[in-house]
């Protein structure tokens, strides 16, 4: 793995844990790294009066990185959302922390998937990260 998916992925488990824990839920955002490799992150303004659904917000933000770096301005990024998967037939379905990437020199990335809980106390426990072809949350 290229060290900037993996800073991008690091930084966005990360904060993806501390939404949880402070809000219960998790709503989409991204992460980048510039041309100098550090990662920067990166959320939409939503408007209160005219929020649009998690859907939008993603394709949003993939189109905006996707641009950015077509035009050679980032050399990665990542887009972060909360999915539940159905891990064997006739088992609940996992939440997950899923995390789409992307990179300028690598192709056909998969989807970063972390199981996760939250507590009665609020606090998020992680399981181990794996990864699953992306086509699953398009």
């Amino acid at each position: 793995m290229k060290p900037e998916l993996k800073s991008i992925i690091d930084h966005s488990v990360e904060y993806a844990t501390e939404l949880l824990e402070q809000l219960g839920e998790l709503h989409p955002f991204g992460a980048f790294t510039d041309l100098r490799k550090q990662v920067h992150p990166l959320e939409m303004e939503i408007d209160k009066k005219n929020v649009p659904t998690n859907g939008k917000i993603i394709e949003t933000l993939w189109n905006y990185c996707f641009g950015e770096m077509e035009a050679k301005k980032i050399t990665a990024f990542g887009i972060t959302f909360e999915s539940a998967l159905k891990m064997e037939e006739g088992k609940d379905s996992v939440d997950v922390i899923v995390i789409i990437a992307n990179h300028s020199t690598e192709k056909d990335l998969p989807a970063y998937c972390t199981p996760f809980s939250i507590s009665n106390n609020g606090k998020v426990e992680l399981g181990e990260m794996f990864a699953v072809d992306k086509k699953y949350f398009n």
